[in-house]
């Protein structure tokens, strides 16, 4: 026990001591890298330059697979081109090296675009497929065309020079690779700090629920791929330097799977373990060189070992846990109104009719008209299987209705427009069974519905912008709103059930909108979560945002809602203020049953709201 103290109490406990030993391990990194010349052989020195490389190209698809969760086994197509475009700039158009920089970039980026947009709706193996498709065609093209060499490959590359010194020597080309990965490590920073890295990350977490609460997926996907490939440019480049000629064997699948080698066991997301996981699978079986015969044999069993005891990497992405969010008095204020323009209470702001949807031959939706009024709290009961979430699948943009009309006050059509465009006019949404994005922690959870009111995606303050003091207090505001702002520095995972739904709810409340559309949020909850889902509701429709909720508990129902709609078998059999539809007789036979009727019209333990 004493032992375990001592290393406990040896391991830096707070974020000062944290900082300051990353402060001293990055000094003494840093220190070795730039000395290193002085330090050991040429031989060693060549291998350094290799890993550098692969440190570079690391960190390129470390944006594609790390950050983003898109598998990609032909990111060395990116290593081509941006090898092949510097080039042949140098040799044919007599451009110097740093000339071809933006032409490089550039290239890989369009690149980028073309092997992104046919990719963006697909995932595991199919994504795999088309990328390492892709890479093939790019490594074929290159070898069959004349321009770059053919099988045979470009030679008399010249040497890359800086102040008019060409260089030459390892030394000279190992500095040189370091300022490329500076580059690389200062880029790809930015990238993960910034709310776009942010979206991507809700993407690796949950798709569906990310482009619900607002992120734009097709874009944000795309600008993975682009980012990816400008820095796989960067290391093309400075191979093409390093050697004086390249040539297609270069650029095959082993390269590219070499480079998801270094992603995975560095450990995907992490900076760091971009650098560690090059030095590992690129120098270590040069390390074992003197035992030729064993070490490709002992590198790969030493892998499989890896995986089994750190399968997140060597150096995995870690959240900090500094408490960045913690709230000041002000913040904990109540939220200001949560979008300009509001409607008048009483005024038309959802209109639904003739909503049908069928998923083969079961019709879940069946011509499902109702309007839903500003400052209401609008229920739609009925048993499972009725089409309530399909309703909302249908509003929310998830679903194309085959028919029907879905109009925002009685102007803007939402049918085929994507979710979150849906969400930027004002509809937010919860669902059935909790998404929150679990690896994240609840503060960025709440940021993350900001998303959708970030302007352009490449404006100064839009995704690419990092996340402001005024973002920071709205995300806190609203998570005081609903009780959480103590807990906004936990992971979302570290949450209780009733906790993780309150946190559903502030996420949608950050996009600011109109109107909320809850999906069971009772369901799971004991009666004491309950009766506080219930206040924070009221308190959701008297902050102005209007309420639409599916709900299977009749207490919660009958306490809360001003109207209530009734779905069975996808028709709508009633509607009207909750004492009515109680005792419609349709509505018993289909839905509540006697037992059911009479336990309503107590509402025992949920205190009933007075229409």
């Amino acid at each position: 026990m004493a032992d375990s103290g001592g290393l406990r109490r040896a391991i830096p406990s707070s974020p000062q001591a944290r900082l300051a030993a990353r402060g001293g391990l990055t000094v003494t990194a840093s220190a070795v890298a730039l000395l290193l010349p002085l330090l050991v052989s040429t031989y060693a020195m060549s291998v350094a330059v290799t890993v550098v490389t692969y440190a570079i190209l690391g960190l390129g698809l470390n944006v594609v697979v790390g950050y983003a969760g898109l598998l990609d086994l032909g990111y060395a197509a990116f290593f081509a081109i941006g090898a092949y475009t510097s080039s042949m700039l140098q040799v044919y158009v007599h451009m110097s090296f740093w000339e071809t920089l933006p032409a490089a970039v550039v290239a890989a980026a369009v690149s980028g675009c073309i092997i992104g947009y046919p990719t963006l709706r697909l995932r595991s193996d199919y994504l795999a497929i088309v990328t390492l498709g892709f890479g093939e065609i790019v490594r074929i093209t290159v070898t069959n065309l004349s321009v770059t060499g053919g099988p045979n490959g470009l030679y008399g590359i010249p040497p890359a020079s800086v102040f008019g010194t060409a260089i030459v020597s390892e030394n000279g080309l190992y500095y040189l690779g370091l300022f490329f990965l500076l580059i690389a490590v200062v880029f790809t920073g930015l990238l993960s700090r910034s709310r776009l890295g942010r979206a991507w990350r809700t993407l690796r977490e949950d798709e569906t629920a990310s482009e619900a609460v607002g992120v734009p997926a097709t874009k944000v996907k795309l600008l993975a791929y682009v980012m990816g490939a400008m820095v796989g440019a960067l290391a093309g480049m400075f191979f093409s330097a390093q050697f004086g000629t390249i040539d297609p064997t270069t650029f095959t699948f082993v390269t590219s799977v070499t480079i998801l080698m270094v992603v995975i066991v560095g450990g995907m997301g992490s900076i760091p373990g971009m650098i560690l996981g090059a030095l590992i699978v690129v120098g270590l079986p040069e390390a074992l060189r003197p035992i030729s015969n064993y070490r490709l044999l002992i590198f790969a069993l030493g892998l499989i070992v890896l995986m089994l005891v750190r399968p997140q990497g060597l150096w995995p992405a870690r959240r900090s846990r500094r408490g960045s969010f913690t709230a000041p008095p002000a913040a904990r204020e109540a939220p200001e109104s949560p979008a300009a323009g509001r409607p008048q209470p009483g005024s038309l702001l959802l209109a639904v009719s003739g909503l049908q949807h069928s998923f083969g031959g079961v019709k879940a939706v069946d011509d499902v008209s109702f309007d839903l009024h500003a400052g209401e709290i609008l229920s739609i009961i009925g048993p499972n299987g009725a089409g309530k979430t399909t309703v909302f699948n249908c509003i929310t943009g998830m679903v194309t209705p085959q028919r029907g009309t879905v109009s925002m006050r009685g102007k803007q059509s939402l049918v085929k427009m994507k979710p979150h465009k849906v969400v930027s006019l004002g509809l937010a949404r919860t669902f059935q069974g909790v998404r929150l994005f679990e690896g994240l922690d609840v503060a960025e959870n709440c940021l993350v519905g900001l998303a959708a009111h970030q302007g352009r995606l490449l404006s100064r303050h839009g995704l690419l912008g990092r996340t402001s003091a005024q973002d920071r207090r709205e995300a806190l505001r609203w998570l005081a709103f609903v009780g959480l702002a103590d807990q906004a520095h936990m992971l979302a995972a570290e949450l209780s059930y009733g906790d993780r739904r309150r946190l559903e709810i502030a996420r949608s409340l950050t996009s600011r909108p109109l109107a909320l559309l809850l999906d069971e949020p009772a369901a799971g909850t004991n009666p004491t979560e309950k009766r506080k889902l219930m206040d924070l509701v009221r308190q959701v429709r008297d902050s102005g945002v209007t309420v639409l909720l599916i709900e299977h508990d009749m207490g919660v129902v009958m306490g809360l809602s001003d109207r209530v709609i009734v779905l069975d078998q996808g028709a709508v059999i009633a509607e009207g203020p909750p004492e009515h539809v109680r005792s419609d007789p349709h509505v018993i036979d289909a839905y509540l049953g006697r037992d059911e009727r009479e336990a309503t019209e107590t509402v025992g333990e949920v205190p009933r709201r007075n229409s």
